[in-house]
């Protein structure tokens, strides 16, 4: 079951559970006869990538089909960090998978469940399903967490906002749980905005071919990440024929491909989920020229 995108005016909806959002990699844990599998929403099998993750699931009674988020907590900070869960589930050598489950053990945060013993659960209401979940999983594990919910949508809200978190799953208590993308599942981002200097660009491709495919960003001098999506074709010719215009130097950094970089005098706000271990933004989408200045 997948998320429709909502708004801050959910919050006020009657008849809704929320849940911490979390920024990791989603999967389904099915044990069947004792035989524990981990499956991504393509079908991928992780069981193996995984074992802390398969060996936690096959000590847990019964079987059943549960849903969730495999994420890895940087116990330095405390926060979720999408890369390490990335890096593990995308890891197939096996004494890679070992080394990389000594420096990143992952949990799994578990928010739903399909299937307890033989019967089918799909059809129960949200918060029969989170009662059954809540009794499957065993209190304390240390790799498997129960994702409990709350009621206070507007507090749990500006908690996220305060601390900066990921968002928020707004969920229909009576709620089926269908295998698709629905409006009883609303997930709210908590988005970031900033204002970066436009220091290069990458070469168009197909459709921008005569133009630039994305813009180099930085901040004092510290690459910020790319932006290709959000422009509009009038702000695409404008900062087109600005770019052309601008002075070439000397690359200030490697960003892993190529690029032209320029003195553009260009600042642009952009906004994103959020800034990234590796202190790029992630999911970053353009919403207009700020400031622009001699070259």
């Amino acid at each position: 079951m997948l998320c429709q995108t909502g708004s801050i005016k959910d919050l006020e909806k009657e008849g809704k559970a929320v849940e911490t959002k979390f920024d990791g990699t989603r999967a389904l844990i099915i044990k069947e006869n004792g035989q524990v599998t981990i499956q991504n929403r393509d079908g991928i099998d992780y069981s193996r990538r995984l074992p802390e993750l398969t060996g936690a699931a096959k000590i847990i009674k019964g079987d059943f089909i549960i849903d969730g988020e495999i994420i890895y907590v940087n116990p330095a900070t405390g926060r979720v960090e999408f890369t390490p869960s990335q890096r593990r589930c995308a890891t197939t050598d096996l004494g890679m998978i070992y080394f990389l489950k000594a420096k990143y053990p992952v949990q799994y945060a578990v928010f739903d469940i399909l299937k307890v013993g033989s019967k089918i659960v799909v059809d129960e209401p949200y918060l029969e399903r989170k009662e059954l979940l809540r009794r499957l999983v065993p209190p304390r594990d240390d790799f498997v967490q129960y994702v409990p919910y709350r009621f206070d949508l507007r507090q749990a809200w500006e908690e996220v906002l305060a601390a900066g978190d990921e968002g928020l799953v707004l969920k229909d208590v009576n709620s089926r749980y269908v295998h698709r993308r629905s409006y009883t599942w609303l997930k709210l981002k908590n988005w970031r905005e900033a204002v970066y200097d436009v220091v290069g660009y990458t070469e168009g491709k197909g459709l921008r071919s005569l133009r630039f495919g994305a813009l180099v960003l930085a901040e004092n001098g510290v690459y910020r990440g790319l932006v290709g999506s959000g422009p509009n074709e009038t702000e695409m010719i404008a900062i087109w024929d600005r770019l052309q215009n601008s002075i070439q130097v000397v690359r200030p950094f490697d960003i892993g491909q190529p690029y032209t970089p320029v003195q553009s005098g260009l600042k642009v706000e952009v906004k994103f989920y959020k800034i990234t271990e590796q202190g790029v933004m992630r999911w970053p989408v353009f919403l207009r020229v700020v400031t622009t200045s001699a070259r």
